[in-house]
């Protein structure tokens, strides 16, 4: 009897375990929004000798991405993720999606990078298609298309722009896999410009550790929800045990509206006296109409009048700013629901879980 209990035990089908962790973690480098730049991806790679490079968005290469990656791809495997910038030009567009390195597309899929499993969700969220918050105007691209019509295709497909925006289709599709890594262009929600959806994914695919790019600034979140999150900066590099390889650049619009606000002050007379802190320059969202950073200018001393006028007209700019963003996203959204009206089929829509009146259970 208890031989034939042995046989059956073994011949049950084995439990599916997760498999762990390699006993030495990777080097793997993860680059922030490079802009056109790539020197110096290619010297920290040569220098640094990784075991795989990870791009978050916002690349828009000069030429095809196996020629400005050179140097990195002769020494690690070179992976990537779009941004929302990657789709501004044709000629943006070819350089990365007709490069050698098309196959290298982290976004919407789990890949084996250098023994860890990295998730990729590159784009951005545009309230035209979707909102994490909202219901979704559009479920997947082939409803979009269905929608916008033959005379508003790009290449017999999407329009360009919205090759880089985030699809619920391709979100939920990654909600039911699992990963070591998520990797995004968008935030998560420990950014103040961050998504909670972001922080949902994370915690369904099961990682352990997340990084974005797209805010332009190096943030080392600590854990999130469990999870080690990290910002990588504009054209900075981070490894995946948190060091700082390359410090991250001062934004150069951020550096001109820091400018703006220094001549300024000064060419309404405001006396540079040493403050006890900088000028502050925040980036307003890239959703904005236009490219301007929000000043903070500080406040020299309260007593002069003048320097009062220049914080308050300061404050009144932030404000229009801030309108100006919120009647934008106000517009892309009353946009979709229009054309989604318009148009029969292929909408998603909530199920409504409420019974009709008379109806039997």
């Amino acid at each position: 009897m208890a031989t034939e209990e042995i046989r059956r035990k073994r011949r049950r089908p084995r439990r599916h375990r997760r498999a762990g962790l390699p006993k030495t973690l990777p080097k793997i480098f993860f680059c922030g929004d490079p802009h056109g730049s790539f020197e110096h991806i290619n010297e920290a790679a040569l220098q640094h000798r990784p075991d795989a490079i990870v791009i978050l968005g916002d690349m828009q290469p000069p030429q095809p991405l196996e020629v400005v990656l050179a140097g990195a791809i002769s020494v690690a495997p070179v992976w990537w993720i779009p941004g929302n910038h990657d789709s501004d030009t044709d000629a943006i567009y070819d350089n990365i999606w007709r490069s050698t390195l098309a196959a290298h597309n982290l976004h919407g899929r789990v890949a084996n990078v250098a023994g860890l499993r990295i998730a990729g969700l590159g784009g951005v969220f545009r309230g035209q298609v979707w909102m994490p918050e909202d219901a979704p105007n559009y479920f997947c691209p082939a409803s979009f298309i269905r929608r916008v019509g033959l005379g508003n295709m790009w290449r017999g497909g999407l329009p360009r722009r919205h090759r880089t925006t985030i699809f619920p289709s391709v979100y939920q599709n990654l909600m039911r896999q699992s990963a070591d890594i998520l990797v995004t262009h968008e935030a998560p929600s420990c950014h103040r410009k961050g998504f909670a959806a972001i922080d949902r994914l994370a915690e369904a695919l099961g990682v352990r550790w997340a990084f974005h790019g797209h805010q332009h600034e190096d943030r080392a979140y600590g854990r999130h929800h469990g999870i080690l999150m990290t910002g990588v900066g504009y054209r900075g590099i981070t490894s995946l045990t948190g060091e700082v390889i390359v410090p991250a650049q001062l934004d150069p619009r951020e550096a001109a509206a820091l400018e703006n606000a220094i001549s300024w002050a000064e060419g309404h007379g405001a006396a540079m006296k040493a403050p006890s802190r900088p000028a502050e320059v925040k980036e307003e969202s890239e959703s904005l109409p236009t490219e301007r950073a929000v000043l903070q200018v500080p406040l020299m001393d309260p007593r002069d009048e003048q320097e009062v006028r220049i914080a308050e007209a300061a404050e009144r700019r932030n404000l229009a700013l801030a309108e100006a963003a919120r009647h934008e996203r106000r517009r892309d959204r009353e946009l979709g629901e229009a054309v989604a009206a318009r148009a029969p089929g292929g909408r998603w829509k909530r199920m409504n879980l409420q019974r009709k009146k008379g109806q039997k259970s």
